[in-house]
């Protein structure tokens, strides 16, 4: 099948559909770009930058760094080990698409800063076109906004940063069209890519999960056998390759706790050397953070996303979208710690966009989105931007 078929078929009819979301997809960059650039100029000396860099050079600190490793020296197969014979923190918790890409571009002679940003800009503007078509498909006449409130949102920033987010929402996006369009061949392909790109495999298996049995309880007459036995495949395939870069770790280093003990070694300076026992983290971290009041935040927390899932304006939206980010959220429960990276981290909920942006009147409309784009330099400031010894990771 064409490469075409999941940004033509069932494409708005109106001519040059596209206009809309490169346009808006240009006026966000130069929105983001003019905050990055406000900040890089009053940026002091670190460890990552001398004082006041370049934009390339503010656009590509923090995790990029790790990212530079990979694309120049791949991955360790002996792996660091700190003062209590525990895994530090090392390559293997970067998934590998994002510098090899990277790695490939500065074969034209950029260099890596070049390189990094220029990819994660490309892949935003494609990704723009792609979330628009899946907008149009899970909530048709909710589209502009819905991209709106993404490409101006207050993570837009990482659209354009030296992170692999930009690339792996393009692959997501993709991904969740080719699903709502049936499109299963393509499935298949994407699905490994996103998976190396950042970790969503488990979480796109546990949502192929639960629309088999919403398919089975409510609508068992119209699923026929082969489309059982194609999302069984397709649930499988995409949970193998949830556990491929943890299997691919485990060959490359003889230890099947390595890329565990990776992850794990993040959270250490927090709450010190825990074992990952699943659904531990949100309350281990809350408590950390809020002591004695996080019941409190840990239970408005699931109130928020159960009502936003489950409200009226939820209902008129595409079931994929809203299947996926439940089973987004639920992976996140199980394995994720709390910290600044959290807000990053939540990138991929992008589709809940389309229940917000049923928001009415036009007054309330607006102020969303302004509040969207006021956030971006606040988020700049306490999570990208270095202020001398800095733990607010982004």
């Amino acid at each position: 099948m064409a490469l075409t078929s999941l940004t033509e078929r069932r494409a708005p009819t109106r001519e040059r559909w596209w206009l809309w979301p490169l346009a808006l997809w240009l006026v966000s960059r130069l929105v983001s770009t003019g905050f990055l650039a406000a900040f890089a100029g009053r940026q002091e000396q670190s460890s990552w930058t001398p004082a006041g860099p370049d934009l390339l050079d503010y656009s590509t600190m923090w995790d990029a760094h790790w990212y530079f490793i990979v694309a120049m020296s791949g991955y360790p197969t002996e792996l660091p080990l700190d003062d209590s014979g525990h895994v530090g923190e090392n390559a293997w918790a970067f998934m590998p698409v994002y510098p090899m890409l990277a790695r490939v571009l500065m074969l034209t002679g950029l260099p890596w800063e070049g390189a990094a940003v220029l990819l994660s800009v490309a892949a935003s503007a494609a990704f723009a076109l792609v979330a628009y078509r899946l907008f149009t498909e899970l909530a048709p006449g909710r589209e502009r906004f819905a991209l709106a409130l993404v490409l101006l949102s207050p993570l837009a920033p990482v659209f354009q940063l030296g992170y692999a987010e930009s690339l792996f929402l393009l692959l997501l996006a993709a991904t969740l069209l080719a699903w709502r369009l049936r499109e299963w061949e393509w499935l298949w392909v994407l699905i490994p890519i996103m998976a190396l790109i950042r970790p969503g495999g488990l979480a796109f298996a546990l949502a192929l999960g639960l629309w088999f049995l919403v398919r089975w309880f409510r609508h068992r007459a119209s699923f026929p056998v082969g489309e059982r036995w194609m999302l069984v495949g397709l649930g499988a395939w995409s949970a193998l390759w949830g556990f491929g870069w943890l299997i691919a770790c485990t060959i490359a280093t003889g230890s099947m706790t390595a890329y565990l003990e990776t992850e794990l070694s993040w959270r250490s300076a927090y709450v010190g050397r825990q074992e990952l026992v699943p659904f531990t983290p949100w309350p281990v971290g809350l408590e950390w953070w809020f002591d004695g009041w996080w019941p409190l935040w840990l239970g408005g927390s699931v109130v928020a996303a159960v009502v936003l899932l489950a409200g009226p304006w939820a209902r008129a939206v595409g079931i994929e979208g809203r299947l996926w980010v439940i089973a987004y959220l639920i992976y996140l429960a199980a394995v994720w710690f709390p910290q600044s990276s959290t807000w990053r981290l939540l990138m991929p909920i992008f589709p809940v966009a389309v229940i917000l942006a049923a928001v009415r009147p036009a007054w309330a409309r607006g102020m969303l989105l302004a509040a969207c784009i006021v956030l971006q330099p606040v988020w700049i400031w306490f999570c990208w931007h270095v202020d001398g010894r800095d733990w607010t990771v982004p």
